[in-house]
């Protein structure tokens, strides 16, 4: 099984040539996926006409697919302007990565396209890939980055190129598989609030919006506030926080448990 090397492309396609030539001296890279919005309309077309006359020049035997992201109702993708076209973007870049993960170990490139495009890129990566999977980006001298056209690194420079390995956790909220859902996930994304209280039973619910409302009362108080016995409230109370720090995706602190409980329900967090 090869590994599969995908790249955000934007208007320097010189990034990912120099990423693909080292990426190819450490690893297995049996196909490259382009990822780039609509090739004509956008400001990444002459780019886009390049990089593919470079790519079937000097890379005439590795499999290349180009993947272009559409808005959401099909139409072409030039930038992103608005949450709309953003969360296309980010809906492309996602479908992308689930099409190719059983294929191999994935290696993805988020050094081309705007910073919008490269946040994106790498939540996607966040709720697709596995441990094994890699987010780069590349830092390369100002001599050869501004050196239009220099879409390998000269022999003298090698030493100075850089392909850093960002970390990334996936999110463990979706470890059960992927969201059905990316709309609704999204959504869930502007309001982590309601995002985590619906993943609360309506028990585990009442007993952590008490809290809200009772931020200094003992779980006897609690108990007496919600007539429920206080052994109840306090296995309650343990499910919540269980349910708050994988949804944080964070290991549970000793102590302090209802402080960072109260930060989400207040949107300090």
């Amino acid at each position: 099984m090869s590994d599969i090397f995908l790249a955000t492309l934007g208007q320097r396609p010189e990034a990912i040539t120099v990423a693909l030539d080292v990426l190819q001296a450490q690893y297995p890279i049996g196909r490259v996926v382009i990822i780039h919005t609509n090739p004509t309309l956008s400001d990444i077309s002459r780019a886009y006409s390049v990089l593919r006359a470079v790519m079937e020049r000097d890379y005439p035997q590795m499999p290349v697919d180009w993947r272009e992201i559409r808005l959401a109702d099909n139409r072409p993708l030039t930038d992103i302007d608005d949450e709309y076209t953003g969360g296309s973007y980010f809906q492309g870049v996602y479908n992308a990565l689930i099409d190719y993960r059983e294929m191999g170990v994935l290696h993805l490139l988020v050094a081309g396209g705007r910073k919008v495009m490269s946040i994106y890129a790498t939540l996607a990566a966040a709720l697709v890939f596995r441990g094994r999977d890699y987010l780069w980006s590349v830092h390369s001298p100002s001599e050869l980055v501004d050196r239009e056209g220099q879409f390998h690194i000269p022999p003298l420079m090698r030493d100075r190129v850089r392909l850093v390995r960002l970390p990334l956790r996936p999110i463990r909220a979706w470890q059960e598989g992927p969201p059905i859902d990316l709309e609704d996930f999204l959504q869930r994304q502007w309001d982590v609030r309601a995002d985590f209280l619906s993943r609360l039973t309506p028990q585990q619910r009442a007993v952590a919006l008490a809290v809200e409302r009772h931020p200094h009362a003992s779980n006897d108080e609690l108990a007496k506030v919600l007539g429920k016995a206080e052994r109840t409230v306090e296995n309650q109370l343990s499910a919540v926080y269980g349910k708050l720090f994988a949804f944080l995706d964070m290991p549970a602190p000793p102590r302090h448990k209802r402080k960072v409980l109260l930060d989400l329900l207040r949107g300090e967090l």
